[in-house]
């Protein structure tokens, strides 16, 4: 097995040309997938042996599948004609992928898709009669191996440009076509991508559009790190975001719309026992909501902490039946054994804060 060195592997992450299309069609992807994603382990790989990669994997090791995507928008209609540049580059994925010493299962399988915003038209005229393919709103998913075989002949012919291999040929059988329901500005795909936000995750998230953000500038990063040495292999994990990851950026806005709803339902009577003032109420709040991405991040000590030993006095929650008043000892106790270069009214809020995420799990 041979890996191969492309000096132009990183064209793409360099040029950032319809980047925008190729996150929108993966987060359109990953929603559209989601019921589904959440009990299984993967991977999302963007610019890296191909625009969009999704990696299946079984016992946290070994892949099971691989789903690829060549992604390009358009606002003209895609043919036989224009199609065979980028089919051609699918099979070479494919067969890179094959290649790529990844750990793969038995049953190892991969599909790999053309996805685009635009209609495709597959055609081939033979003594006069036409075989037409469409894909479109109509029909948005279209295997090769399905296509009448006038067509699939037309593929597999070429032209003198574009010239298919006896290996490109065996990977025909993987590629499929997908048309994707997204507008052709950034601002209709992201209102888009909104919607289906709301759709998938309904009330457990609070802000909907800081969802797609958080999700897009999460896709963002790896997008821009370089494929090390010019060599493209799925084992790189700067070029991956785990499901682990993407679960804790969802858990983080879960717990933010448990935490709006509860300090809505019952702020005045914790800032009441606590003994909050009035004109303390919202900076207490504001600690108090903030406290919740302090917690993942490795820089906040003082967070990390306090998150700490909430977590390792659980025992706590059982002597107590209101909130407030398991709050309250928690505040008590953490005063009794530690210290905190945290002022007192932002400790308070971080003690909250993290009793209600801590809660949240048991």
């Amino acid at each position: 097995m041979t890996i191969k060195y492309n000096p132009e592997i990183n064209a793409g992450v360099h040029a950032n040309i319809g980047m925008d299309f190729q996150k929108n069609c993966t987060i359109y992807l990953f929603l559209e997938k989601y019921n589904s994603l959440k009990n299984q382990r993967y991977f999302i790989v963007l610019e890296h042996l191909e625009d969009i990669i999704f990696g299946f994997l079984e016992n946290n090791i070994t892949l099971s599948k691989i789903e690829t995507y060549q992604a390009k928008k358009s606002s003209t209609k895609w043919t036989s004609g224009t199609i065979l540049e980028i089919i051609k580059k699918i099979a070479e994925t494919s067969q890179s992928i094959l290649d790529d010493p990844h750990p793969k299962n038995s049953t190892f399988n991969q599909k790999n898709y053309f996805a685009t915003n635009n209609t495709i038209e597959l055609k081939s005229t033979i003594k006069k009669q036409d075989y037409i393919c469409t894909i479109n709103e109509s029909t948005v998913n279209y295997g090769y191996k399905n296509l009448n075989q006038n067509i699939k002949d037309k593929l597999l012919k070429g032209n003198k440009k574009i010239i298919f291999s006896k290996e490109n040929q065996a990977n025909f059988e993987t590629l499929n076509f997908r048309f994707i329901d997204l507008g052709r500005t950034t601002q209709s795909q992201l209102d888009l991508l909104n919607g289906m936000f709301i759709s998938v995750f309904g009330n457990s998230i609070s802000d909907h559009k800081a969802a797609l953000h958080t999700f897009y500038y999460a896709l963002k990063t790896i997008e821009s790190n370089l494929n090390q040495g010019n060599v493209a292999k799925l084992s790189d994990n700067k070029k991956r975001i785990e499901s682990n990851e993407i679960e804790k950026i969802l858990n983080i806005l879960t717990t933010k719309k448990l935490a709006y709803d509860f300090w809505r339902d019952k702020g005045e009577e914790i800032r009441q026992k606590l003994n909050i003032n009035i004109l303390d109420a919202s900076t207490f709040e504001l600690h108090y909501l903030n406290s919740f991405d302090k917690f993942k991040d490795i820089n906040e000590s003082e967070h990390q902490k306090i998150y700490n030993f909430v977590e390792s006095n659980k025992q706590i929650f059982r002597n107590h039946t209101l909130d407030k008043d398991c709050m309250s000892a928690f505040i008590n106790a953490f005063n009794k054994e530690k210290s905190s270069t945290l002022l007192n009214l932002q400790l308070k809020a971080t003690i909250v804060a993290a009793y209600i995420e801590i809660k949240n799990t048991l």
